[in-house]
């Protein structure tokens, strides 16, 4: 609700030499990505709101090594100014700063979220074998311009797969697993932080350390050869893709490892882009 004062306030309006970019928030991954607008980007872009904007870089079907040719179709290759194509000063948040001259939106924070696609086993399409997944999870990590616009990158595993809701032998659940690990692996070895999504969902379906092992004492949750999941069954629609319970899992989750990770991108830890009503009044907060 709007404050009326008793009395009027004017301020001066100007005419602006240059748009003012919002930082961004790219959420790059495959369809389950893309498929999170109501459900992850949405509650994301509130969380941010006049803040950052959170935008949807999702494509169905997509491997690692498809997000990786894609990437410098998208991502901007630097922040810079349109009239000197000069690169702008920054903060460490990848916000620009530019001086009376039009600013490349930064992008201050990238998800990675690949791995689903990749995890369909050998003679499929997509199947991307083990090493080239991680080779192509290193490389779109180092794109060079990531460093120009000082992004922070968030992995994500690729979740478990339900062989009982699937129907088909494209996918397994331990092969699926095999892909997690190695993406869990590779955020520690990059020290990025990372969301170990496999593992959470798999948690809260009962699974503990050591479940699956090649004894076959205990079956892999997700497997025919244990039990259906009552669990997987309210996160996963199809086997593989998100329900919004699973999404709204995902979006706490990412929250909690941006509070403790990356505290500087936290939103009460980030200023408006454009001022407070009260200010553009230059009524004092009371």
């Amino acid at each position: 609700m709007s404050h009326s004062p008793s009395h009027s306030h004017s301020f001066t309006t100007t005419t602006p030499s240059y748009p003012k970019p919002y930082p961004q928030f790219l959420l790059f991954g495959d369809s389950i990505t893309q498929g999170c607008s109501s459900h992850l980007s949405g509650p994301l872009s509130e969380w941010y709101i006049r803040r950052i904007d959170v935008l949807n870089r999702g494509f169905s079907g997509y491997t690692s090594q498809m997000g990786l040719d894609v990437l410098p179709h998208f991502f901007p290759a630097a922040p810079s100014t349109a009239t000197t194509g000069t690169t702008s000063t920054s903060t460490s948040l990848g916000y620009a700063q530019g001086q009376g001259q039009c600013q490349q939106a930064q992008v201050s924070l990238m998800t990675v979220f690949f791995g689903a696609n990749d995890a369909v086993l050998p003679g499929h399409p997509q199947h991307v074998p083990l090493h080239d997944y991680t080779r192509a999870l290193r490389s779109i990590i180092s794109y060079p311009p990531l460093a120009l616009h000082g992004t922070k990158v968030i992995l994500i595993t690729p979740p478990p797969v339900d062989e009982w809701q699937l129907g088909n032998d494209e996918r397994t659940a331990t092969n699926t697993q095999t892909y997690a690990v190695a993406c869990r692996q590779l955020g520690a070895d990059l020290n990025l932080p990372t969301l170990d999504l496999w593992t959470i969902f798999m948690t809260k379906a009962g699974w503990r350390e050591g479940d699956g092992s090649d004894d076959g004492s205990t079956p892999l949750i997700g497997s025919k050869a244990a039990p259906r999941s009552d669990v997987l069954d309210e996160l996963l629609s199809d086997g593989l893709h998100f329900t919004p319970k699973a999404y709204q899992i995902v979006f706490e989750e990412l929250v909690k490892l941006i509070q403790g990770k990356l505290p500087d991108h936290v939103p009460e830890n980030l200023p408006f882009i454009f001022p407070d009503w009260k200010d553009k009044l230059g009524i004092e907060a009371q």
